[in-house]
């Protein structure tokens, strides 16, 4: 056969194994094993999701916390006269595309649910529940960005009337600043009636301008924290020597980060030892194990769950701590284990934010003034003993050379 006739021929569908290459001293044929093709996807067998994972999934949506940012699900539900939910729609969510539920999954894990269902197709608030009024979703600051601000705050003031000069908006927020903190830089009106403005880093300076009410020549004017394009602009436009008073702000901030942190009555070096610690604890542990109550570990991760934003109320009924799989996907975290049974799991990474935006220092111990007076007494005592022999010696041997000059000036 030429080569020619051999290139026409077709290609047979078939994996030759090792055991199918001829052997040295063997006349056998060679054992042909065909590739099993793989199953269509309906044919595979599906495993049906955790079912308290669906429902508090689900619970969650239809929940006020979500529907008061949740603008998607907040304009369907309004819509619908009576306030159904399709359950289809809550099946597109990414949460639930993970969870690899159907229709059928959702409506078997809202049994004993305050969700109300309707058809085995559509889902509502209980009662059909009033809506929260819609609210923009908070925006957190990235973790590259989290310390941004610690050379002291940048703002942007807005929507100020075009009669009033950057002196007003300095006056005025002078009037608001804490006593003793500097405003370093108030820039012109721009002609988008805005301005920049920056200040020396306070305790609780980000939390003071977000709250910040500045009034001027009876306008509300808008303030703002700068993050992003705002920032970086703001930055360019600053005079360089309060660039350099900023640089030099952050490094004294980052050097007061690096101070001791107690949490529970546990001691570290810093918050990124807190961190891997956590870490430590999560990775040592098998899906489902529970940290001995006892236990060092068990008694630091209920420390930290008291920063969580939400953690007094999470933490209510809870009688143990078990590391298990998210219901948010394949990552791993703590959950609460409470006196019925039920589970529920918690954001360490929350927890550790808020440490790391407060740090719990270790207090510095303070001599009393008492006990510094009475040390200072001491020094002066012993300071006093050591001179005495000296001043007794110098005497004595003044005393003779005395002595022989009165006998020296007698009368004969």
């Amino acid at each position: 056969m030429t080569d020619a006739e051999k290139r026409k021929e077709p290609e047979a569908d078939v994996v030759v194994t090792e055991a199918a290459k001829p052997a040295a001293a063997s006349d056998e044929a060679p054992k042909i094993a065909v590739a099993a093709k793989p199953e269509p996807d309906a044919k595979r067998s599906k495993v049906a999701p955790d079912a308290a994972v669906v429902r508090k999934q689900v619970e969650y949506y239809m929940s006020d916390d979500n529907l008061r940012h949740d603008k998607f699900f907040h304009d369907k539900i309004s819509a619908d006269k009576e306030g159904w939910l399709e359950i289809n729609m809550v099946l597109q969510c990414n949460k639930m595309k993970a969870l690899n539920a159907t229709p059928e999954d959702v409506v078997a894990s809202l049994k004993g649910s305050k969700i109300e269902i309707k058809d085995g197709l559509s889902i509502r608030r209980p009662e059909n529940l009033a809506l929260p009024k819609l609210e923009a979703r908070p925006q957190h600051p990235k973790k590259s960005a989290a310390h941004a601000h610690d050379g002291g705050v940048i703002a942007t003031v807005s929507k100020i009337p075009a009669e009033q000069s950057w002196m007003q908006i300095k006056e005025a927020l002078r009037g608001k600043l804490p006593e003793k903190v500097q405003l370093w830089f108030v820039s012109e009106v721009s002609d988008k009636s805005t301005c920049t403005v920056s200040a020396a880093p306070f305790d609780n300076d980000m939390q003071f301008f977000d709250n910040l009410e500045l009034e001027v020549g009876g306008v509300k004017l808008t303030v703002e924290v700068a993050h992003g394009d705002p920032l970086q602009q703001a930055l360019k436009v600053m005079p360089r020597h309060i660039r350099e008073k900023r640089e030099k702000e952050v490094r004294k901030r980052q050097k007061e980060r690096n101070r001791p942190i107690v949490v529970g009555a546990q001691r570290f070096v810093n918050v990124p030892a807190l961190r891997g610690r956590v870490k430590e604890i999560l990775n040592s542990r098998s899906d489902g194990e529970q940290l001995k109550p006892d236990g060092s570990d068990f008694k630091l991760i209920k420390a930290l769950l008291g920063f969580h934003p939400k953690g007094e109320q999470k933490a209510k009924d809870m009688v143990g701590i078990k590391v298990q799989k998210s219901s948010q996907g394949d990552s791993r975290c703590f959950w609460m284990v409470k006196a019925d049974g039920v589970a529920d799991d918690f954001s360490a990474q929350k927890c550790l934010a808020a440490i790391e935006a407060n740090p719990p220092y270790v207090e510095v111990e303070k001599k009393p003034e008492a006990a510094a007076s009475s040390t200072e007494a001491k020094k002066e005592e012993k300071k006093d003993e050591a001179a005495a022999p000296a001043v007794e010696k110098k005497e004595e041997a003044a005393a003779p050379a005395e002595e022989k000059k009165e006998e020296a000036v007698a009368p004969a």
